[in-house]
């Protein structure tokens, strides 16, 4: 609580005018800026709430209009969960000579949903029903405030109060809302971002809880609120890689059909293992804790997987959907035992996985707290060594299970001593199950630390150190561990998730080098890693790290290689769906080996009658493998929807059943509107991403028009025979040296896998500069081809001009001819 907060005394059995006829006779709550209250009329039997902020705790800009205002704004909602504003008044305190303004709103009867979670006789009546109710009406809300484009701004479980009454015909609990646009009064600083903040809520309703006691619907219905709804559906700002993400009607209904899809696992289990159509579980995260599924949908020929399982630490990026999910699982010991792969000389070292979502629900907004900056590394290190500890125990009980057993007792004492932590007493001490169990009491420890700071003990937190020695411990205490490192497998380790501060503090243990262990870091994009530590130590690639960008890798790779994992995973996904009509995406849509130079012609319309017959059409599975920038989950999704517009799995069967004489099923003009209806659809999702997508796509666009320009009008200067200049990159002339606003926008473009950046390009006045390649997806969206012979060359004020004003810069660098005017470029 700030120290300019008078005492809530001075206010009991005061009224604040004009509301006269209302006496404060209850104080209800009170945060850090200021006071509730309950204020009662006698005369009407009616209640009004009362929330008392010294002026001094707001920003100092606002005044009583702005006040009124947000106000205003709140009163304009419709949905049944806000509570209304009557009033914004000033008042002085005169006991304490303390000016407050007072905000008067409706009174609520009923606990905030901080303090009923706090109550163990109120969480305790937490159940699925109670989280799918609260999902229900924040769902609606969040629908209403996008819609009119609001935000609440800081949508906690203090401003979330609950509603139930005995009268209730349906005898339901209700939640009601509070303080709409308070935030920005408050704490303007603080990061005002709804869906995040529902999240945060979410996850707290699940904890509270019990898993073991639920049926098997609702196990079902939990998992996919933790891994979905909670992680993706809500938290998920590219709308790219999810079409439900941050979409509160979408949210609702894949919310409505979650029984439906309990009764169709229900009966996939109690079958084989096979997926309804062979595009099912496009993501990863979807497919849960079925290991046995990722088994029949993986593919161990995934690009660089060698270089990911290398002896070094690992940053691994590439546009979202690219695989990093899977291979991280896939090359865990808990999958290789869950899937009886795990024989010894299978298991070169053992590798423990780890997603994010965890550490972030602990720490989320995460900054350095100095009285608690020790606590996220304890946090991570007790998780680490637990999941590490329970998977090495079964594995080690399967095939090593003589010297385990011999061995286990002396080595857990050495555990307890280098985590110095007494070894409690009794017979059980030196059990692994026993350390485990204080491993989990760690856990909470560290999160109660942060949340509360002096309340909790800091001084015997773990450092990285203690994670180094316990593994080496264990390698040099087990013989079947003298050969095998270990390799933590630390997925969705980016920012804004994990915050910058965040990753600098763990930075100190992820980089670490060493002969025992080794960490493999997964981001989203070469800016969402923070490349120093909160000692100011700076990490440089091929020292501390390896970095492996999947989306490069894919765009300017060995084309063979990609097209042969491609087509396993479509061989793997046909044949994991029961009956399906096709075994191999050669067969769904045929091939076509591409000529760019003549599809170019085609573009331009110089090309030959036999030219334009073969090239008029994007088709077959070298187109699909071309457009893959890394981005699985989007290829999956393209073929996915020429099947659904050539009419199904049915019109599949019944042309399979009539036998086919072209070398494909789907024709190649359904095919191309196919890719053209699905780049459009790229286009328009990064359109709508969070804040900056308009602006995204206005740089896109242009730039797209820029190069279908040169493309028409432009002859390369690359190669004989004077074919059309084909771009679909971006040069600069010199190394980038762009104003803040503009690397704003070139980290965004990079983040949601807009551009893709080659940071190793090619030498330009005497300097090596980064190359940044369109992403694939989009080249037919912009009628381009997929060479990558030219690029658009440009000079850094261009490339400003460009990312600030992009409509501006495709005036300034567009080439015209008599044959297009100013009209669009991108029909067909």
């Amino acid at each position: 609580m700030k120290a300019n907060m008078p005492p809530k005394e001075n206010f009991i059995k005061k009224t604040i005018p004009p509301f006269t006829n209302h006496v404060i006779e209850e104080h209800i709550a009170s945060g850090a800026n200021g006071h509730l209250f309950r204020a009662h009329a006698d005369a009407v039997d009616v209640s009004l709430a009362f929330k008392v902020v010294p002026i001094s705790n707001l920003v100092a800009d606002a005044d009583k209009e702005a006040y009124l205002d947000e106000a205003k704004r709140a009163n304009r909602l419709d949905h049944e969960s806000v509570v209304r504003y009557i009033e914004v008044v000033d008042y002085v305190d005169h006991i304490s000579n303390t000016p407050c303004v007072v905000f008067v709103c409706n009174y609520v009867d009923g606990p905030n949903l901080n303090d009923f979670l706090g109550s163990a006789v109120h969480r305790s009546t937490v159940d699925l029903a109670f989280v799918n109710s609260f999902l229900e009406s924040t769902l609606g809300l969040l629908f209403e405030l996008q819609g009119r484009g609001l935000e609440h701004g800081d949508l906690h479980a203090g401003n979330i109060l609950i509603v139930r009454s005995q009268y209730d015909i349906d005898g339901g609990v209700g939640f009601k809302v509070t303080d709409f646009g308070v935030r920005k009064f408050i704490n303007p600083s603080q990061r005002a971002d709804d869906f995040l903040n529902v999240a945060i809520i979410l996850k707290r309703l699940l904890d509270a809880i019990d898993f073991r006691h639920l049926s098997g619907r609702d196990r079902f219905v939990f998992d996919a609120l933790r891994d979905r709804f909670a992680t993706r559906y809500l938290l998920d700002t590219d709308p790219t890689a999810d079409n439900i993400a941050r979409k509160p009607r979408a949210i609702r209904d894949a919310l409505r059909h979650l029984d439906e899809e309990y009764m169709e696992a229900q009966q996939r289990a109690s079958g084989p293992r096979t997926l309804a159509t062979p595009f099912d579980y496009p993501n990863c995260e979807q497919i849960g804790d079925s290991h046995l599924m990722l088994q029949a949908l993986y593919s161990n020929r995934l690009l660089e997987l060698t270089k990911i399982e290398a002896h070094t630490n690992v940053v691994l990026t590439g546009p979202r959907g690219c695989g990093k999910t899977t291979v991280f699982r896939a090359l865990s010991l808990e999958y290789l035992t869950s899937t009886d792969q795990d024989r010894p000389d299978g298991v070169p070292y053992v590798g423990v996985y780890y997603r994010c979502d965890d550490l972030y629900f602990a720490f989320p907004r995460y900054t350095d707290r100095k009285d608690a900056i020790d606590a996220p590394m304890h946090f991570f290190i007790v998780t680490l060594l637990s999941r590490l500890f329970q998977q090495l125990e079964r594995w080690a009980r399967r095939h090593y299970a003589e010297e385990w057993d011999r061995k286990v007792d002396s080595v857990v004492g050495q555990l307890w001593e280098a985590l110095d932590w007494p070894q409690p007493e009794g017979p059980n001490s030196n059990n692994m199950s026993t350390l485990n169990v204080r491993l989990d009491k760690e856990r909470r420890r560290a999160r109660r630390a942060y949340r509360y700071g002096g309340k909790e003990s800091v001084l015997e937190f773990l450092g990285p150190g203690a994670m180094i020695d316990v593994c080496r411990i264990l390698r040099l205490s087990f013989v079947f561990l003298k050969s095998r490192e270990f390799h933590f497998y630390i997925d969705d380790y980016s920012w804004p998730k994990i915050s910058q501060s965040l990753q600098a503090n763990l930075n100190r243990l992820l980089m670490v080098r060493g002969p025992d262990v080794f960490f493999k870091i997964s981001t989203e994009s070469p800016v969402s890693f923070v490349r120093h530590d909160l000692d100011g130590k700076k990490f440089v690639e091929a020292r501390e790290f390896d970095f492996i960008n999947l989306g490069v890798r894919y765009i300017t790779g060995d084309a063979d290689q990609t097209s042969a994992f491609i087509n396993d995973l479509f061989a793997r996904r046909f044949a994991a769906a029961s009956s399906y009509p096709v075994g191999t995406l050669e067969e769904l849509i045929g091939s076509c080996p591409r000529n760019e130079n003549a599809r170019a012609r085609v573009i331009r319309g110089s090309a030959g009658t036999k030219e334009t017959n073969q090239y008029r059409y994007l088709y077959g599975k070298e187109v699909v493998c071309l457009m893959c920038s890394g981005d699985i989950h989007h290829i999956i999704r393209l073929v996915s929807r020429m099947v659904d517009e050539f009419g199904g799995a049915e019109k599949l069967r019944e042309k399979v059943g009539r036998g086919r004489r072209e070398g494909y099923i789907i024709p190649p003009s359904s095919q191309h509107q196919s890719i053209r209806n699905e780049a459009g659809a790229v286009m328009e999702s990064i359109r709508t991403v969070p804040e900056v997508g308009p602006q995204l796509a206005d740089v896109v666009a242009n730039f797209g028009k820029v190069a279908l320009s040169y493309l028409k009008h432009r002859d390369s200067r690359n190669q004989t025979g004077s074919p059309p200049h084909q771009a679909t990159k971006i040069e600069p002339y010199e190394a980038l040296n762009l104003s803040a606003e503009a690397e704003h926008i070139r980290e965004e473009l990079l983040r949601y896998s807009v551009f893709i950046e080659d940071p190793k390009g090619k030498s330009r006045r005497g300097n090596v500069v980064p190359r940044f390649f369109l992403r694939r997806s989009l080249i037919p969206h912009f009628r381009l081809t997929f060479s990558q012979r030219d690029s658009v060359e440009l000079e850094n004020s261009d490339i400003e001009l460009l990312l600030l004003h992009p409509n501006t810069f495709g005036e300034k660098r567009r080439e015209r001819g008599p044959d297009d005017g100013s009209g669009e470029l991108f029909d067909e």
